[in-house]
């Protein structure tokens, strides 16, 4: 851990005036100079000509103040701080920038090498019923038996099955939270389930932020940023009758946008056809079938796996 580096992108990502693609912007500065961030509190000058503008007002946090606070994060919340220039930050998210807004910073808990694995984000319904909470726990348990990891959001409904569908059978699984990582606790059906071997727990969000609306559809596009294709089970319409957006539609569609592969389960398979899944096969998503295995999911994977990695000095 370099701490010192830590309270440097906190600090950044802490000042005012400068978000997330600022940073993405500063990191390529400082990748292209060979500098790290610390460099840049002590050179603040060299803010506004990474981000092409002198007139931007940005104030920077007392530096004092990360000490004890952001700065120690990494010891008060067993996390750790991912920034783009970390050698563990997932370089997916480097690549997809420009597609979508996307963090650039990272709180994560566990096995650190899974961001570097292939992975399926299995996403649905929280009030699925029974029919499909048994079809993403059986999915999530193929794709696992494949060798590939299961990502989802770690709400009730369809995310819990397919963590623990993949994690029943020995396989890995990705958490990301619509909340700090501070507030993070394994539910009753997840103990004696979740290790640090098996589980990667991710964050977008400062540790002690709560969970709210806005933060579970900004948690969607890490969801599907994170993996190779994204599979819908059950989702709602894009909008509900009182105008509500589904955060799963939300999720396929931030999938679509990315160049990420859809697969939506067919509605003709459920005993009450969803009217989301519907929707997302007209709008791009391929149209899947239970029925003829997870064959053509863990295909479109491979395909992607197999393309050769953007040289990281590209992803600036």
């Amino acid at each position: 851990m370099n701490a010192l580096e830590v309270r440097a992108w906190l600090a950044l990502a802490a000042a005012k005036g400068i978000g997330p693609k600022a940073l993405w912007q500063l990191a390529g500065f400082l990748f292209s100079r060979g500098k790290p961030a610390s460099w840049l509190l002590q050179n603040p000058e060299a803010i506004r000509d990474a981000l092409r503008s002198k007139r931007m007002n940005i104030v920077l946090p007392d530096p004092g103040s990360l000490n004890c606070e952001e700065g120690d994060v990494e010891g008060r919340e067993r996390a750790t701080v991912l920034y783009p220039l970390h050698p563990r930050f997932p370089r997916r998210l480097a690549d997809l920038k420009d597609r979508l807004p996307l963090p650039a910073i990272l709180y994560a808990r566990g096995d650190l090498s899974i961001l570097g694995r292939p992975s399926i984000s299995i996403v649905g319904r929280r009030d699925a019923g029974d029919e499909a909470l048994r079809l993403a726990g059986s999915l999530a348990s193929q794709i696992a038996a494949a060798g590939i990891n299961v990502t989802s959001g770690y709400a009730s409904g369809i995310d819990s099955a397919a963590h623990l569908g993949a994690l029943r059978r020995g396989g890995t699984t990705t958490l990301v939270l619509a909340e700090g990582i501070g507030h993070f606790q394994a539910r009753p059906e997840f103990r004696g389930l979740l290790t640090d071997g098996n589980a990667l727990v991710v964050s977008q969000f400062a540790p002690g932020e709560e969970w709210t609306a806005y933060r579970a559809m900004a948690r969607n596009k890490l969801v599907a940023a994170l993996s190779n294709a994204l599979v819908v089970i059950v989702s709602g319409p894009e909008r509900d009758p009182r105008g509500k957006r589904s955060g799963t539609f939300d999720a396929a569609m931030s999938a679509l946008k990315l160049g990420i592969p859809v697969f939506v389960t067919d509605p003709a398979f459920f005993s009450s056809p969803p009217e989301g899944n519907r929707g997302l096969i007209i709008k791009g998503g391929i149209a899947w079938s239970p029925d003829a295995s997870p064959a053509p999911i863990l295909e479109a994977v491979r395909a992607a796996n197999g393309r050769k990695a953007p040289e990281q000095g590209r992803l600036f």
